[in-house]
């Protein structure tokens, strides 16, 4: 079974997306942090620039195109477009502003078999099973941040109701100074240069692999609540849905309201997933018809 999925979190807007196009597929992870009002207003800067990530890809897909040259060309859109949305605001420190990790792959024929080849950037996470065999490709950089955080968030407790607590926001903004610099962490900013960060994977794949891209907030299950192991997640998503496994991870959130069992800053984060194949007959991504997706985007 194959499908598609992605629930906003706690927050009031979900910063995640996923698509197709082409012999691409993508996962995209939002944030924004930042002093002073927001330049958007009828959602948040972060879903602004995760939407225009994804419209992007699904108009020009880096189908051949090296990542690297790919990459050169979105970071200049998105420079630009944060410049016209910031026309008439305050300017703000270096590193403030909208975020995103993503992750693209895409599939190319070789011979019997294919191709398959990444750019990521960030802390989301790419699931290949291919038989017995299963991979995952990620950046880890934002793993010591992140703990950073965590710490702050949890060392009083969670409060009810409450999204992120001041002292966490706190600690986000310090980790913001390491953004996109050496032993830092890396995310696209539009206010930074980020190609650097990419990391590229590329491998020989069979028709019968499945791909799982996923948020960090659908790796919760492994990174954080340790319900299952990577293949233990790739199995229940390819048996129940990417929903299913959504609706299990909210559950186990869920009973757990002050973060005390399962270490986190938000209760619930945006949870995100797209599981894909190698389409029978030349390059692309096979989908599923059938999508199981809610909010994307909202």
């Amino acid at each position: 079974m194959h499908s598609q999925a992605s629930e906003k979190g706690s927050a009031p807007y979900n910063e995640d997306m996923s698509g197709t196009a082409g012999s691409c597929a993508w996962i995209i992870d939002g944030s924004a942090f930042f002093s002073g009002a927001a330049r958007t207003t009828n959602e948040s800067e972060g879903a602004w620039l995760v939407r225009l990530i994804d419209a992007t890809l699904q108009a020009n897909p880096p189908d051949r195109e090296a990542f690297d040259s790919w990459a050169e060309t979105l970071e200049l859109q998105l420079q630009q477009a944060y410049a016209a949305l910031g026309q008439g605001h305050p300017e703000r420190e270096e590193g403030e502003g909208p975020s995103a990790v993503f992750g693209v792959v895409r599939l190319l024929r070789d011979g019997e078999a294919y191709r398959i080849e990444a750019a990521v950037i960030g802390d989301v996470s790419i699931l290949i099973q291919d038989g017995d065999r299963l991979e995952r490709w990620t950046d880890p950089s934002a793993g010591p941040f992140e703990a950073r955080t965590i710490a702050v968030a949890t060392a009083d407790g969670h409060r009810p109701g409450e999204v992120i607590s001041p002292a966490a926001l706190e600690q986000i903004h310090r980790n913001r100074r390491s953004l996109n610099r050496a032993g830092g962490y890396w995310a696209i900013n539009p206010g930074l240069s980020w190609r650097a960060g990419l990391r590229l994977f590329s491998a020989r794949i069979s028709s019968a692999a499945t791909i799982l891209l996923a948020s960090d907030g659908f790796m919760r299950l492994v990174d954080v609540i340790a319900h299952h192991d990577d293949r233990g997640l790739m199995g229940e998503t390819k048996r129940v849905g990417a929903a299913g496994v959504i609706a299990e991870l909210r559950r186990l959130e869920g009973a757990d309201p002050r973060a005390e069992r399962f270490r986190r800053v938000k209760i619930h984060d945006d949870a995100t997933a797209l599981v894909v194949t190698p389409q029978p007959h030349g390059n692309g991504i096979g989908k599923s018809s059938e999508s199981d997706q809610n909010n994307q985007g909202e």
